[in-house]
């Protein structure tokens, strides 16, 4: 009797055992299964270039960009590719180039001639034509004063500078929405200087792909944008000269510091290099 008992107790044991490790191993094939499955997505960490680099934004399919609060004419024309000159003509804003948060951009199309605004004006030449224009000028010149009171040259730039001291990393590319400018690696704390003299007219981080930008204007056909700032150091409307400090150098993801430099002429990208003195 003691040793049936006994073999009793060890059955019992024995399958206790079993459905322990049973369950165990079941439960290592979860886990392992998981832990093949974590190897699919990416790092947490990580930083992702392709969706965080400087690109042309495709046309939409309307033609037409709504306004938002903090968009200037010349950001919205950048982001696009476009001239600012041809989206303002088409859109008949006037220089300074205000524009209102909601307001519908026009991104394509030419002049209309015969449109409603001219028959409007036409109508009011009887009587009221001068008090009009007068409070609208008005209007423009309160809303604008600093861009209206400063005078862009028209000539030719007569030479351009270097806005970080570094070696580039990356060259320009025209192919597809790639990089539409260079990539310089700076140094930490540096500050990014203005190319030539101008007017920012843009700073701000609105653009994606492009973190805290400054675009100035240097004339009516060229820009210059330098984007990955860690903090912008001038305002919208003001003059700079060549050499003036326009921000600190930031980068992206792990490149750092690092600087993305861009010259768009008569809107359209070209290599930075084609106009920066060579080294």
């Amino acid at each position: 009797m003691q040793i049936v008992g006994q073999m009793r107790i060890a059955y019992k044991i024995s399958k206790l055992l079993t459905h322990k490790l049973s369950g165990a191993l079941m439960l290592c094939l979860v886990l392992s299964g998981c832990a093949s499955d974590s190897f699919h997505y990416s790092n947490v960490g990580s930083f992702d270039h392709s969706s965080s680099s400087p690109r042309t934004k495709p046309m939409p399919s309307s033609g037409v960009y709504r306004v938002d609060s903090g968009d200037t004419l010349f950001s919205i024309a950048f982001s696009y590719g476009l001239d600012y000159r041809h989206v303002a003509e088409i859109n008949n804003i006037p220089a300074p180039y205000t524009i209102y948060p909601n307001q519908k951009i026009r991104l394509k199309g030419s002049v209309k001639r015969s449109t409603t605004p001219t028959k409007t004006v036409a109508k009011k030449t009887s009587t009221p034509q001068k008090p009009v224009t007068k409070n609208a000028i008005a209007k423009v010149n309160s809303s604008s004063k600093p861009v209206s009171t400063v005078k862009i040259p028209d000539k030719k730039v007569s030479s351009w500078r270097w806005p970080i001291s570094g070696s580039v990393t990356r060259g320009f590319s025209s192919a597809g929405v790639s990089s539409k400018g260079i990539d310089i690696r700076g140094k930490d704390a540096e500050h990014v200087k203005a190319v030539a003299d101008g007017i920012v007219v843009y700073a701000g981080n609105g653009l994606i792909g492009y973190g805290n930008l400054v675009i100035v204007k240097h004339n009516e056909v060229y820009l210059s944008a330098y984007a990955y700032n860690e903090r912008i150091l001038v305002k919208e409307k003001q003059s700079v000269r060549s050499g003036d400090s326009l921000a600190i150098i930031g980068g992206k993801g792990t490149e750092k510091p690092l600087l993305h430099f861009e010259v768009r002429r008569d809107g359209q990208p070209i290599d930075p290099l084609k106009v920066l003195p060579k080294k």
